[in-house]
């Protein structure tokens, strides 16, 4: 984590995010790919939106789902619409579907690996990852919906003092507005460090009441531990059912994914993952 107090992010004039209006699931055929229909038909059933289960049907490159319509019964939600393509790569398929509908958010789940990195280097979760124009929910290998309530109340925004923070918010804000979420604005702070909390105590409070003075809930709070990623879980297993936003950098999974913070939340998470873009559409 930074190690001095960061400024407070510049206020640059950002075009308001459109609502959401549609949830976009990829289905491969395999059980880890359904199990991001959970949450998105909680956020769907939430913004009463359409969720769209999607598969590309091709024998030539790789799995599809065969019972796509089985599964879009079995959710016991109406607004479900099954989208399937006949040939193509679906990295390049799903891009494109967000980038023809701003109110998109695509739902990837990753399958359970060893290392997260390698499922993500070259497959379909970092090319949407690093080329989809809006904000993507990942729903990890260590995902737990029988701990999540009915609706999502709640959302950790991680923040460490780099020049990140500004998207991890304004992503956060307006979901937040959308879903009445509570955000909770968390920083990590490493038991190496004693004065970490005084240091950053004065920008988190800032932050949270400029979140509040736009009429949104807000609260801050710091955790202390030698790992931020177990920080983060830790905090996302005593608060079930949280989303909680990450920022992602435009320079391709491989960048990040060994060693950092970001890649290590996402293997482990218990709960959904916003990753917010940087920078972000303004």
């Amino acid at each position: 984590m930074a190690e001095v107090p960061p400024a407070l992010p510049r206020r640059r004039k950002k075009k308001p995010s459109p609502p959401i209006t549609t949830l976009i699931v990829p289905l491969d055929g395999t059980d880890e790919a359904e199990t991001a229909i959970t949450p998105a038909i909680k956020i769907a059933r939430q913004l009463n939106a359409t969720v769209e289960l999607f598969t590309v049907h091709d024998p030539v490159r790789g799995r599809w789902a065969m019972d796509i319509d089985s599964v879009a019964a079995d959710t016991g939600y109406n607004n479900v619409e099954v989208v399937c393509v006949s040939t193509g790569w679906a990295g390049d398929h799903l891009v494109h579907m967000a980038s023809e509908d701003p109110g998109a958010v695509i739902c990837l789940a990753t399958h359970s690996r060893d290392q997260f990195s390698r499922l993500v280097t070259g497959s379909v979760t970092e090319h949407v990852i690093r080329e989809s124009p809006t904000p993507v929910m990942i729903v990890g290998p260590g995902y737990q919906p029988a701990f999540e309530p009915d609706q999502y109340h709640d959302c950790i925004v991680c923040l460490d003092g780099s020049d990140r923070d500004d998207a991890a918010l304004h992503t956060a804000q307006q979901w937040a507005r959308q879903l009445d979420l509570t955000l909770h604005l968390v920083h990590i702070d490493s038991p190496r460090k004693p004065d970490e909390p005084q240091i950053f105590e004065a920008t988190l409070a800032a932050l949270a009441a400029k979140v509040r003075d736009s009429g949104l809930r807000a609260e801050h709070a710091h955790i202390t531990h030698s790992d931020p990623a177990e920080g983060i879980q830790t905090l996302q297993t005593q608060m079930p059912g949280t989303l909680t936003v990450l920022t992602s950098r435009n320079r391709g999974v491989t960048r990040w994914a060994l060693g950092s913070v970001t890649s290590n939340v996402l293997a482990r998470s218990p709960s959904p993952i916003l990753l917010a873009k940087t920078p972000y559409e303004l």
